[in-house]
């Protein structure tokens, strides 16, 4: 079969990205995972894709959920958190989770929902902010709802962290020990000419 053509289309392209804060009825993406934080802690991390409204097929990436059982009472948020997860998908009532890979293949399977997002407060290690997802909520009847908040401009790599701790950097070298004297040049006295005939090149 021979390709038929096609007109462009800036509204019909795969990657799309969110570009405002809101409210989003979403679908779980088959790239959400189990992993293990840096703590060492179990967590998912959930990557979405909007089903309606004007960023319909944009992503929003990197919900990370962790699994907190360091004291009873962030165990018991932790598990509120993972059970708000299944509820608002769908999983039926009574289903029992006995692992969080057994959570995410639930969450796969029920998976359309609606979260709520707004704007990381650091820019990410490549200047661009983030999404952040506050709540998971039901799929909204009416459709996502954008809120009309953008990003924040991109910031130059680095130059946030870097800048805000510059004046600690110059404080730092400021401190360290002189060991030279305040003008003592180390190579002066060291009393070799070299002639531009001794130099091998």
């Amino acid at each position: 079969m021979a390709f038929k053509g096609l007109t462009v289309d800036e509204n019909n392209v795969l990657g799309r990205r969110v570009e405002e804060a809101g409210t989003y009825n979403v679908r779980l993406l088959p790239t959400s995972e189990l992993k293990t934080s840096s703590t060492g802690k179990e967590m998912l991390v959930l990557n979405y894709e909007v089903l309606d409204g004007k960023y319909a097929g944009g992503t929003i990436k990197f919900d990370n959920v962790v699994y907190d059982d360091t004291t009873p009472e962030k165990e018991e948020q932790s598990l509120k958190r993972f059970n708000t997860l299944l509820v608002v998908a769908g999983v039926p009532a009574g289903t029992q989770i006995n692992t969080l890979a057994i959570l995410l293949q639930g969450l796969k399977k029920y998976n359309k929902m609606n979260v709520t997002v707004e704007w990381n407060s650091e820019p990410n290690d490549k200047g661009y902010y983030n999404l952040n997802v506050t709540s998971h909520n039901p799929t909204d009847p009416e459709g996502s709802k954008p809120n009309g908040v953008f990003a924040p401009a991109r910031q130059q790599p680095g130059a946030s962290n870097f800048g805000n701790r510059q004046p600690a950097i110059d404080q730092a070298a400021n401190n360290l020990p002189d060991n030279f004297g305040p003008s003592v040049d180390p190579f002066a006295g060291a009393g070799t000419t070299v002639s531009d005939a001794d130099l091998p090149f």
